[in-house]
């Protein structure tokens, strides 16, 4: 993951020679450990036989769904190594990620069991006495999924790392069994989706990418700048669908479609409808209130900022730090008003706005509305709006703690986006002014 892991789908970035394989069969286990004759930061002339080699059956791990080698270094065991700093606690990462494997396959549906070249296959992890910081994960010889395990990052559990890397032995799987699978950053997304779909503690342990999402939420959905940080309308879209939404949509991806392309044909929703819906869990995002993640996400709530500038005529307007780009949106928390007071928001895009980069304006298009937190935990919304130009109002509702507007950016058109994080992206300014409340300076 960001910042310390680097995680690396081998399947686009290695490209290996057909080798032949040995295999050797667990008891009592229908699948087989695979010996590819060459992989990726492995001696090119190791001897999976050989005790003496860099990685052997003599220092290996078999579960069920998974065998892990390590290098002679560690010694009879990682979890026994003489230097504690390269310790591993191997009983527990093996049972953990043993149990992540089957709650991927079974759970959420990543790899269709009993048609899938995992069934016949065990992942393999490779562990590497090694100072990196990182882990990878990916494949080999279209077969099998593999990760490159460095102490580092899994001493102790929550075992995050090995959550995300196997998710990339999934999606290479994917590959291999379907012949195509998603293109750019929904790879690191779906991986952190995995990953909190298996620990939902995720936001607390890795709340550093909840901080990078809050800065960056105005970003287009599928920015390479947020693919470390934003599993959340992954979620969202499992909350409406089920967890196992994401790994179907994965499985049956359609050449040249990207994530919001597959998922408006697989429900069927139009570009406007798929407008609505977004905007509609951007306003959940305001205190996180999805049923799974609404009590883990608690310390979160409210946490949104958005920068803003006021004209002469006395409107607010976005500022192109903050200027939401093609599904990207903007929180901004207003003050609470007194109970059953009605607030009036006047909007107005301003596409083509001196400063602002927008090379489709034909395709402009916004989504706004309001929501209020009770004091008892209520979430009360009011509808989506889409005029380019209008007005809404909301009633605020008694004992409200927190009153959010969001707006979203919501092109008429969909249009992929590039992986490289430095390419101009549509911004879809706006102006607003309201009655009876005013934004909340923080």
């Amino acid at each position: 993951m960001k910042q310390t892991t680097i995680s690396l789908v081998l399947c686009v970035f290695f490209s290996l020679l057909c080798f032949s394989s040995c295999v050797t069969k667990e008891s009592g286990s229908k699948k087989v450990t695979y010996f590819p004759e060459e992989v990726w930061r492995v001696d090119s002339l190791n001897d999976f036989q050989d005790p003496n080699s860099q990685f052997s059956v003599h220092r290996m791990i078999e579960t069920p769904n998974l065998v892990a080698f390590w290098e002679p270094q560690f010694g009879e065991s990682p979890e026994t190594c003489e230097d504690p700093e390269y310790r591993i606690p191997m009983t527990d990462l093996m049972d953990q990620a043993e149990k992540m494997y089957v709650f991927f396959r079974d759970e959420l549906k990543f790899v269709e069991k009993g048609n899938s070249l995992s069934d016949q296959y065990r992942l393999m992890l490779y562990f590497f006495y090694s100072d990196e910081g990182t882990v990878y994960g990916g494949g080999t010889d279209d077969k099998v999924g593999a990760m490159w395990i460095n102490p580092n990052r899994v001493k102790k559990g929550p075992y995050g790392a090995i959550a995300h890397e196997m998710g990339h032995g999934f999606h290479y799987i994917i590959r291999c069994d379907k012949g195509i699978v998603f293109q750019g950053s929904i790879h690191e997304m779906t991986c952190q989706y995995m990953l909190w779909q298996y620990y939902p503690e995720w936001i607390v342990f890795e709340n550093y990418h909840l901080v990078g999402f809050l800065e960056k939420n105005h970003l287009a959905f599928l920015h390479p700048s947020n693919m470390y940080h934003s599993p959340f309308v992954l979620e969202y879209w499992a909350s409406l669908h089920g967890k196992e939404i994401i790994g179907t949509l994965w499985n049956t991806v359609q050449e040249g479609e990207d994530p919001v392309m597959a998922y408006k044909r697989h429900t069927g929703l139009t570009q406007e409808a798929f407008n609505d819906e977004m905007h509609k869990g951007y306003m959940r995002f305001m205190t996180w209130d999805m049923e799974r993640i609404r009590e883990v996400s608690a310390p979160y709530i409210n946490l949104h900022t958005t920068k803003l500038e006021t004209t002469a005529n006395g409107w607010y307007q976005i500022t192109k730090e903050n200027c939401p780009q093609d599904y990207g949106y903007n929180g901004i928390e207003l003050q609470v008003p007194e109970a059953n007071t009605e607030v009036v928001l006047d909007f107005k895009g301003i596409v083509g706005a001196e400063g602002f980069d927008t090379a489709n304006p034909e395709k402009a298009g916004w989504r706004y509305g309001m929501m209020a937190l009770k004091e008892d935990g209520e979430r009360v919304y009011s509808e989506t709006y889409v005029d380019s130009e209008g007005q809404m109002k909301f009633i605020v509702p008694a004992n409200t703690a927190n009153l959010w507007l969001v707006v979203m950016g919501a092109p008429t058109e969909h249009a992929m986006i590039a992986m490289r994080s430095q390419t101009p992206m549509n911004e879809w300014p706006y102006q607003f002014k309201l009655t009876g409340t005013q934004p909340l300076q923080k």
